[in-house]
């Protein structure tokens, strides 16, 4: 029998209110009434089951973190009712592990058979309602205490910061934080819309102040804060999220027992479709130094329509490379270890960390049914701003300092800068060459442009007329052309290539009437090749970019990004050893220090 201490890993919770509200099927199945954040009703004659996002339990990645082999389910009832624990592995086969009947205090203890990857509870009622409250999952397992601060990064995000400091005053939390750092780099301080001492659970709050570094150098400075505060483990937050509390709770839970010290992170659910999973976990492609999906398949995939007990996709766990620091938990010790991020200011930090912590031992663990809601990222224009510079620049460092083959990642970013050409994104092809030239000049350039890397970006998008272009209110904005599909299959793709290429290779032809309009989802090679000339409609929906095709322009682009390519193809072993020593000192906490003494 299980004790009936132990750790209390997970418990059942309930939407009452925000955007979890909106999410109702991550939580139960079944005709239930919401009592209250701990509380379900469930009526007679029916049942329900709570196989669901938030309320089954991950068995097989806390056996794997833990080494636990049962798991308890302690819960109170009121109204007689069949309370069965249900599990299914990796390949589908079902298990009924334990079933109890009656009401009251009620403690369901079951064995975990080989290779089980989930257990739910399921409530099948009789003649009665049936009240089912303070539900929780708890596992035997050595633990020890864990000190958990928060470090969030913040510009110009005042609303969204704002209502992440309220979220992270719930009363939830009041036995899991313990302190929350704010660094602010913004214009629009956040220090008039935060609390003016500690959050509303009483929870300390400090708010930092430095000129703008980036991701990088914010989430630095909060995990260099959290070395000085007792911290066993520091929560990188993005400011812009709707967390759900027990998914920090959660986190707390596996850090205290989990063996070793690893990175565990978080999924991610969109905040503009609340039951749609954006990000189940994500593996890095070494050779090419491209990330991809646990599960590919599975992106941007419904969980209201995909029951984990049926999805293949959703009852296998795969492993890691590293975790998106929109939520990523870090054992201060990997910082002792390892040091904190390299200075790049934004994209590819989280990656390169993980990887970094990994080649010393600590792995991470993207955690089932701990996630927060956040704008997917095929909602924004980093393709196109002047994040395209930090794109590739980051992606080149992190290949330097972690692959020793270059010829993959090489030709796959050649193929990114022809795309963008093809796209008529001449800005973009810019600032991939601007980056080639800044890798090749060595890894001093890294703090050289930690401060003046965006504002030169913006100017040389700006030179190239790729910026966009503001919907003008009192003009209706033009209505987008009839889309074309995307080429299936390799004879269409190679067919439509000919004439994307036929025609880049033509000459340019008086404008005679207005740039078409495409919409930014159509914004590819297959549709922008074609064209002279365009008005992508942003990822926002707010304005447009305006694209003119040059046939001198492209050809200049392309030979200069071959050309760079070829030196760095070259040079790459030379580069590589210095980018490898030099990552050391520009991820150590007196390099950091030295950078915020300059940046208050």
């Amino acid at each position: 029998m299980a004790a009936e201490t132990g750790v209390v890993a997970q418990r059942l919770v309930f939407p009452v209110d925000g955007i979890a509200a909106d999410a109702g099927p991550l939580y139960v199945r079944g005709p239930v009434v919401v009592e209250g954040r701990r509380a379900v009703r469930i009526p007679p004659g029916v049942s329900a089951s709570f196989a669901t996002y938030f309320n089954a339990f991950p068995a097989g990645i806390w056996a794997s973190a833990t080494g636990i082999d049962r798991v308890a389910l302690h819960l109170s009832a009121e109204g007689a009712g069949v309370h069965r624990l249900r599990g299914v592995t990796a390949d589908g086969a079902p298990y009924t592990l334990a079933e109890s009947r009656g009401s009251g205090v009620l403690v369901l203890d079951a064995v975990l058979p080989q290779g089980l990857t989930w257990i739910w509870l399921e409530v099948e009622t009789g003649r009665e309602t049936v009240r089912v409250f303070d539900a929780e999952w708890r596992i035997d397992a050595p633990s020890r205490p864990v000190r958990m601060d928060v470090a969030i990064t913040t510009m110009n995000r005042v609303d969204d910061c704002a209502l992440l400091l309220h979220a992270l005053g719930d009363a939830e939390l009041t036995d899991v934080l313990a302190h929350v750092v704010v660094v602010d780099q913004g214009t629009d301080p956040i220090g008039p819309h935060a609390p003016d001492g500690p959050l509303r659970n009483g929870v300390p709050l400090r708010v930092i102040v430095q000129e703008n570094l980036g991701g990088s150098g914010g989430f630095s400075r909060g995990m260099l804060e959290a070395l000085g505060t007792g911290a066993t483990h520091v929560l990188l937050l993005d400011d812009d999220v709707r967390i759900e509390p027990e998914s920090i709770r959660r986190l707390h839970a596996l850090a205290s027992t989990a063996v070793g010290d690893p990175l565990l992170g978080a999924q991610m659910l969109s905040m503009l479709e609340p039951t749609v999973l954006h990000s189940m976990g994500e593996q890095m492609d070494r050779s090419r130094m491209w990330w991809h999906s646990t599960e590919p398949e599975l992106s941007a995939a419904d969980l209201a329509a995909h029951p984990l007990e049926s999805t293949p996709g959703l009852r296998r766990f795969r492993p890691v490379d590293f975790n998106g620091w929109w939520m990523c938990l870090v054992p201060t010790q990997v910082v002792r270890a390892v040091g904190a991020s390299l200075p790049l200011f934004i994209k590819w930090d989280d990656a390169e960390f993980g990887l970094r912590a990994a080649a010393a031992g600590h792995r991470t663990l993207t955690i089932p049914g701990v996630a927060l809601w956040h704008v997917p990222w095929t909602s924004k224009d980093d393709g196109l701003d002047w994040q395209a510079y930090f794109q590739l620049r980051n992606r080149l460092v992190t290949a330097l300092v972690h692959e020793r083959r270059p010829r993959r990642v090489l030709w796959a970013t050649w193929t990114q800068d022809v795309n963008h050409v093809l796209c008529l994104q001449y800005g973009s092809g810019r600032l991939r060459n601007v980056a080639l030239e800044d890798v090749l000049s060595g890894p001093e350039h890294l703090s050289a442009t930690l401060r003046g890397g965006r504002a030169r970006a913006q100017r040389i998008l700006a030179d190239a007329g790729q910026a966009v272009r503001p919907d003008d209110p009192a003009q209706e904005t033009p209505a987008p052309h009839r889309e074309q599909s995307a080429p299936r299959g390799a004879i269409a793709q190679a067919r439509r290539l000919t004439r994307v290429l036929l025609h880049q290779l033509a000459p340019v032809r008086p404008l005679s009437r207005p740039a078409e309009t495409v919409q930014r989802a159509s914004g590819k090679w297959w549709r922008l090749g074609l064209l002279d000339d365009a008005r992508l409609r942003s990822a926002s929906g707010s304005g447009s970019f305006l694209l003119h095709r040059s046939r001198s322009e492209a050809l200049a682009l392309l030979r200069r990004s071959a050309g760079l390519r070829l030196r760095l193809w070259w040079s790459w072993r030379a580069l590589s050893r210095r980018y490898r020593e030099a990552a050391r000192e520009l991820a150590g906490e007196p390099f950091w220090r030295g950078i915020y003494s300059e940046a208050e």
